[in-house]
C-alpha cells in the first residue's frame, strides 16, 4: 500500500464537483493510484485538455472554469446521456474522461454525433483516509429512516419519454401550484447522474425539501441493482415526508431506460406511487407512454411536458390518450389542477399480463382472452 500524502499537490485549491457536496473532506489525508475504481470512489485528477464541459460545477452549484493544469475532485461512476455521453467506471487508475458537468469520472464508451470530445482527465488517485480505506460518497449518506407520521404524505411521480421531455419543469410547476394551495413540498429525484441544476429548479420554485440520489449516496444510478434503486426511493422519501406534506419525485431519462423500467415495473416501488403524471416532447410519445404505463398497472392522471408548448400538440395529446395535457399557463391558473395531479395511479386489482413488442420494447397489455387491449 502506497499513500501520497496532501502535500504532493497543491490539494487546498482543487476544484471540488458537486457530487461530492456531503462528503467531509478534512477525512482525506492522502491518495492510492493502486485501488481499482469502485463506483462513487472520490478521485483527484488532472484536467489534460479541455472538451466538452469547460466548467466543472462546484457543491455551492456555481460553474467554475477549468483550464489544463487544474486539479479537480470528482467521483468515479456510470454516465448514460443519451444527448451527451455513455460512460464506466474504468478498470484502474488512468486517464479518463470528465462527462459529466456534476464531476462524474469515466472511461468514454460512446457520445452523441453533435457532442464534442469529452475533457479529458489524469486522475492521480483515489483519496483515501489515514488507514488507506478508499473513501466513497456512500460513506456520507443518508441513513434509512421510517416514515414517523400517522398520515403518510402524498407521493406524485413524474416520469417521462426521454431525456428533455419536460419532466424537471413539469415537477417546478407541481411545486408552485401545491405551495399555491398552503401545501409543504417536498421534491425528490430518484435516479440520474449528480448535478444541482434540477435541485436549484425545485428549491426555487419552493419545496421546503430538496434532495436526490447524491444524498443517498451515490453519484449516479446508472448499473445500480433494483434493490438499490427501491433503497434510494425510500430513503429520499422517509427523509421528506418528515416535514413536507407532499412530495413530488422526479426518474430521470425515459421510460426505456433500464433504471427507470426496473423501477416502474417493481411492486415495492409502486406501492410508494400515489399519482403519476406522464411528460412528452410530442403526441406519439404522450400516446404510447400512457399506454405502456397502464400496462404496468399504473394509471396516469395528466401528460405534460415539452409537448404543451405548442397548443395544437397539447390538443392532439389530450385526444389520443384521454387525459388533460396540462400546460404551465394551467398549472398556474387553474385552483383544480392539483385534484386533477392526485388523481390515485390505481394500482391494478389483478396484475395483467406484460410482454414486450418484439422491436420496440412496449409494454402491452393483455386480457383474459389474450387480445391486446389498447390502453387509453
Amino acid at each position: 500500500m502506497s499513500i501520497k500524502t496532501m502535500e504532493s499537490m497543491n490539494f487546498k485549491t482543487a476544484k471540488r464537483a458537486f457530487v461530492t457536496r456531503n462528503v467531509r473532506i478534512s477525512d482525506a489525508k492522502g491518495y492510492r493510484s493502486d485501488l481499482k475504481p469502485r463506483n462513487g470512489d472520490l478521485c483527484v485528477a488532472r484536467v489534460s485538455k479541455i472538451g466538452h464541459h469547460q466548467r466543472i460545477e462546484q457543491p455551492d452549484g456555481r460553474r467554475a472554469r477549468m483550464f489544463p493544469g487544474d486539479m479537480i475532485i470528482v467521483a468515479y461512476s456510470n454516465r448514460y446521456a443519451t444527448d451527451q455521453f455513455e460512460g464506466r467506471v474504468p478498470d484502474s487508475v488512468e486517464p479518463c474522461s470528465l462527462v459529466a458537468a456534476g464531476g462524474i469520472a469515466a472511461s468514454l464508451i460512446s457520445r452523441h454525433s453533435s457532442t464534442k470530445k469529452p475533457t479529458a482527465i489524469e486522475p492521480l488517485g483515489i483519496l483515501c483516509r489515514a488507514d488507506g480505506s478508499a473513501m466513497n460518497v456512500m460513506d456520507y449518506a443518508l441513513e434509512q429512516a421510517a416514515v414517523g407520521r400517522a398520515v403518510r404524505p402524498h407521493m406524485a411521480l413524474v416520469v417521462g419519454s426521454g431525456m428533455n421531455a419536460g419532466k424537471t419543469t413539469t415537477v417546478a410547476a407541481i411545486i408552485r401550484a401545491a405551495k399555491q394551495a398552503g401545501l409543504k413540498v417536498g421534491a425528490i429525484k430518484i435516479t440520474g447522474t449528480g448535478a444541482g441544476g434540477d435541485l436549484w429548479f425545485y428549491k426555487d420554485s419552493g419545496a421546503k425539501v430538496t434532495i436526490d440520489f447524491t444524498d443517498a449516496g451515490h453519484a449516479a444510478t446508472v448499473g445500480l441493482t433494483l434493490a438499490q434503486l427501491e433503497t434510494i426511493a425510500q430513503k429520499l422519501y422517509a427523509e421528506a415526508s418528515k416535514t413536507c406534506d407532499i412530495i413530488i419525485a422526479e426518474i430521470a431519462d425515459g421510460l426505456f431506460q433500464t433504471e427507470t423500467d426496473l423501477l416502474m415495473k417493481s411492486p415495492r416501488f409502486q406501492a410508494m406511487v400515489d399519482s403519476v403524471l406522464f411528460a412528452s416532447g410530442d403526441p406519439m410519445g404522450a400516446l404510447a407512454g400512457v399506454r405502456h404505463i397502464r400496462a404496468l398497472g399504473l394509471i396516469p392522471s395528466a401528460i405534460s411536458g415539452a409537448l404543451t408548448a405548442s397548443d395544437l400538440a397539447a390538443k392532439e395529446a389530450a385526444k389520443a390518450t384521454g387525459l388533460p395535457a396540462l400546460t404551465l399557463s394551467e398549472f398556474a391558473q387553474n385552483e383544480q389542477v392539483l385534484s386533477t395531479i392526485m388523481k390515485p395511479a390505481r394500482i391494478a386489482k389483478t396484475p395483467v399480463s406484460v410482454e414486450t413488442v418484439e422491436g420496440f420494447g412496449l409494454a402491452r397489455e393483455y386480457s383474459d382472452d389474450s387480445r391486446f387491449t389498447a390502453a387509453s
